[in-house]
């Protein structure tokens, strides 16, 4: 009996296990699908070059990922979204964010970057 319910008890918690790799999997692939999609409106507005291109797909990574890690996650990433002040670590990350963006960019590109996406 004790087997039985033994056996039972470690299909259940691989089956959790299982469960939780493939949220995160599809977390990790609606980032890159978010940043491939940001990086690409950008080449269109902003002709950027392929290193340019390269720098900001990572930094929009980064960005995801550090307010993923946020328990406030869903409502900073809707409020940034929406350019509506969201909480005080997302903002630093955006921020952050941005700063990086300008090293990236050059300045025509950057004052272009900020009329079309910072309304």
């Amino acid at each position: 009996m004790k087997k039985i319910i033994a056996v039972i008890a470690f299909f259940a918690i691989t089956l959790l296990g299982t469960d939780a790799t493939f949220a995160q999997e599809n977390n990790s692939r609606s980032l890159s699908v978010n940043a491939k999609a940001f990086t690409h409106k950008l080449s269109e507005k902003l002709n950027i070059d392929g290193a340019q291109q390269k720098a900001i797909y990572n930094a929009h990574m980064l960005r995801d990922r550090k307010i993923n890690a946020l328990s406030t996650s869903e409502m900073d990433h809707q409020s940034i979204a929406k350019g509506v002040k969201a909480s005080p670590k997302a903002t630093v990350i955006s921020d952050a964010f941005n700063r990086k963006l300008e090293g990236v960019l050059t300045k025509e590109q950057f004052a272009r970057y900020q009329k079309i996406f910072r309304k």
